[in-house]
């Protein structure tokens, strides 16, 4: 392992960062400036699955049909639906499939490329034919690295189309539901269908907070006991990931509120209060995130103090023996002088009565700092 130079700790906090390879730091620059350059709706992020699948759930209060090998989209003109249609669709990177889906939901361009760039700050717009929600899922992985997932949805009078990068377990208990025909989500509308995603998303931050959480009580233990330089880069790598959820929460709470505060024709004001219930759930993981920071801020600190301190106790037991030691080196530098005439010298006991008058130099000093708490 690389010796780090702990006389520097900026220069270890910098080499600790630069080891963070589970964060999702890349921004797609490159493939942001070639969707420019050509036009066209480009996917922008990182292909995660081999082919696009889909999900079709169906259903109202007594009936239910799902389909899981191909996607009708009939019911986007089918006004007097009674059936509530969710759409799930696995994979962003197939853009021909993308757009034709978009095309037959009547999706905006910029809705478009809303949905194929991963790396899009979460937000809500309303167009008229529909909703658009644009958000992140963070959730820690088996491996303990940070998963950030796109999420997009798009609600309709009638329906939820969600769009994910992967195959994610987000949503398994939500279907169940559907499925088993459990609580009040078959006899609800769409709208109470996306907040019940939104809520399931909400719930996998507090997971991972709760995980970091978690993680920063170790580190405590450990600080106090042993604070080493492996700690200091788990720490920094704490620190990122806080910013992340951070960065994440906070257009998540601005959407909410902006969703709460606005008429719209999406969602009625029965499912308002649902909203509204989430936004204090947001809050609720805002403020939870910035006491983990503010704890890992109070960890690094102590850390240093920490250092300090074992430097400062390790210089005062230096100090004391060079102290105790030093009325002996005198003496000795003395007697080690190659002058003729020395009186000393021509003792016959003179060897002996040196080192007595050391010695209790020694015993002396020794009794003082002891006395003091210096030692």
């Amino acid at each position: 392992m690389k010796e780090f130079d702990i006389t520097r700790p900026d220069k270890l906090i910098l080499t600790g960062l630069k080891s963070l390879v589970s964060l999702p730091l890349n921004l797609y620059t490159e493939q942001k400036s070639k969707a420019k350059g050509s036009g066209k709706v480009s996917f922008i992020g990182e292909k995660k699955l081999d082919e696009v699948s889909v999900q079709h759930y169906q259903y109202n209060k007594d009936e239910l049909k799902v389909n899981e090998v191909e996607y009708n989209l009939d019911f986007v003109k089918e006004e007097n639906d009674k059936l509530v249609h969710w759409l799930n669709i696995y994979g962003l990177h197939d853009v021909e499939i993308i757009q034709d889906i978009g095309q037959k939901l009547g999706m905006d361009r910029i809705t478009l490329r809303h949905v194929l760039d991963t790396t899009l700050r979460p937000k809500v717009e309303e167009f008229d034919k529909y909703l658009f929600f644009s958000i992140k899922s963070i959730l820690n992985d088996e491996d303990k690295s940070l998963n950030v997932e796109q999420l997009s949805f798009i609600l309709g009078k009638n329906y939820v189309v969600s769009f994910q990068e992967e195959h994610g377990d987000h949503f398994d208990h939500i279907r169940n539901k559907i499925e088993e025909n459990l609580g009040l989500i078959r006899s609800k509308r769409s709208d109470f269908l996306v907040c019940q995603l939104l809520d399931a998303v909400l719930d996998n931050y507090y997971e991972t907070i709760e995980w970091i959480n978690t993680e920063v009580r170790e580190l405590e233990k450990q600080v106090f006991a042993d604070p080493t330089q492996e700690l200091l880069i788990k720490m920094e790598r704490m620190k990122q990931v806080t910013q992340t959820i951070k960065k994440s929460l906070s257009p998540f709470k601005d959407s909410l509120r902006l969703i709460s505060n606005r008429e719209s024709s999406f969602i009625t004001k029965e499912a308002k209060k649902y909203f509204l219930d989430l936004m204090s759930s947001c809050n609720g993981a805002i403020e939870e995130i910035n006491s983990t920071a503010n704890s890992l801020e109070s960890l690094t600190n102590i850390y240093f103090s920490s250092l300090s301190q074992k430097m400062n106790e390790t210089m005062k037991v230096l100090t004391t023996v060079s102290t105790i030691f030093i009325p002996m080196t005198f003496i000795a530098g003395i007697y080690g002088m190659n002058f003729e005439y020395m009186p000393e010298l021509k003792y016959r006991y003179g060897y002996h009565i040196v080192w007595g008058v050391m010695g209790l130099m020694f015993i002396g000093m020794f009794i003082y700092f002891k006395r003091r708490k210096w030692l």
